[in-house]
């Protein structure tokens, strides 16, 4: 099941796009990625870990399977009039028949537009997407797995205003660049 293109305004009254993410997207992926991970706030990975371009980040993300149209991955994105991305969520499965019917939300938001409703807006579509979906053998998505950081009560917020519980914490989990030690929340 393809997901149909939805228009939307943001809280600032700007037009915004989600529509689902294809392989054409690696250029504006990447510039996302790199926006987000510049600005240093709930992620794991640091600037210098990037991919060194926009041809590497996209066959990482399609070594990851996030362009399968097979059932496996649900990529959406928010767009500006123009093009630019505001956002990008997503959903992967695994191929394993005995998890299918679980997987990994990512979502990652342009600082610019935080707190504009663009993530609640991609959480939206995307679980309204994953709850309509069926498999060929009539199969669905029954479990929506995600990890924050504890240091990112923003994205704590938005998961448990969807619902979402703590079902376990990995102590000490990474390690920031000060040496400050930050758990894990499942």
């Amino acid at each position: 099941m393809r997901f149909p293109p939805v228009s939307l305004s943001l809280k600032d009254g700007r037009p915004c796009l989600i529509r689902e993410a294809t392989s054409e997207d690696g250029l504006a992926l990447f510039e996302l990625e790199r926006a987000v991970v510049q600005a240093r706030e709930g992620l794991v990975k640091l600037p210098d870990e990037l991919p060194a371009d926009a041809v590497a980040f996209t066959a990482r993300r399609e070594a990851a399977g996030l362009h399968r149209q097979d059932g496996t991955a649900f990529p959406l994105v928010a767009a500006a009039p123009g093009g630019a991305l505001l956002g990008e969520a997503s959903f992967l499965r695994p191929s394993y028949r005995m998890l299918r019917h679980g997987g990994v939300l990512g979502l990652g938001v342009h600082p610019e537009a935080q707190g504009l409703g663009v993530g609640r807006a991609l959480m939206h579509h995307l679980l309204a997407w994953l709850r309509a979906h069926r498999d060929p053998n009539g199969g669905r998505v029954h479990r929506v797995e995600l990890q924050v950081r504890a240091d990112n009560p923003r994205a704590q917020a938005l998961y448990r205003s969807f619902g979402f519980v703590l079902e376990g914490t990995r102590r000490d989990f990474l390690r920031t660049e000060e040496g400050a030690w930050v758990d894990d929340l499942l």
